[in-house]
């Protein structure tokens, strides 16, 4: 399982979600000339669970980052309430869960827009 792809699905389903950024969740980085409000995602790593060994896999923990973009900060914390709702400790099947670990905001002069990270650990069977 993808770890990014399991959190496009999730938010794609998301009425409230969906009313804010439509389908503008992209992986990695958004077409040019995106109109804002929308959504990049990226692996930031994968590996083994601590205590994993080759007798007890417990699975991976994924970190994912997804960014968004606005054009006012105001417009920034609705969609964070938005996505933050959709996955904080989301368990979307059995042995999956989410849970928030960082949350920064950024400002991106040559692009004269807001954006603010999320990052997950997205722990997998």
């Amino acid at each position: 399982m993808e770890p990014g792809a399991l959190l496009n699905s999730l938010l794609s389903q998301a009425p409230a979600v969906v009313a804010l950024v439509g389908k503008r969740i992209y992986p990695l980085v958004a077409p040019q000339g995106t109109p804002r409000p929308y959504c990049c995602y990226q692996l930031i790593n994968r590996g083994p669970e601590a205590g994993s060994s080759k007798t007890c896999q417990l699975g991976d923990v994924a970190r994912v980052q997804l960014s968004l973009f606005a054009d006012t900060y105001e417009q920034l914390a609705v969609l964070t309430s938005a996505f933050r709702t959709v996955l904080d400790y989301a368990e979307p099947e059995p042995g999956v869960s989410l849970e928030i670990d960082n949350q920064q905001d950024h400002h991106d002069p040559q692009a004269a827009c807001l954006f603010r990270s999320l990052d997950y650990l997205v722990e997998l069977p």
